[in-house]
């Protein structure tokens, strides 16, 4: 069942990721045409462009970086969490011989 969620996590975050950098790009290229055929150049699509692709990769970069940061904490939690049940049970079993 875990690995199902990591599944389903892994797609979750594949999707956000590329409507991250979508996103951007599109809007950037469709100002880019717009202001170009506003003031008939091409400047402006090729400059929106680069921008709209900066943009989409530094969301990308951001949101990869949070996830792996989530991921780290989730995992030390875990395994402190077993560390003190394991505590919790050596004291237990210690306590008991010591009663005895």
């Amino acid at each position: 069942m875990e690995n199902k969620g990591k599944a389903l996590r892994n797609i979750v975050l594949v999707s956000q990721i590329s409507i991250c950098v979508m996103v951007p790009l599109f809007v950037c290229v469709a100002l880019g045409v717009w202001l170009d055929g506003k003031f008939n150049t091409n400047l402006f699509s090729l400059v929106l462009t680069i921008l709209g692709i900066a943009a989409g990769g530094r969301n990308a970069y951001a949101l990869v970086k949070a996830t792996i940061v989530q991921e780290e904490a989730k995992r030390k939690r875990d395994e402190e969490a077993l560390i003190q049940e394991k505590l919790d049970n050596y004291n237990r079993e210690h306590k008991n011989e010591r009663d005895e």
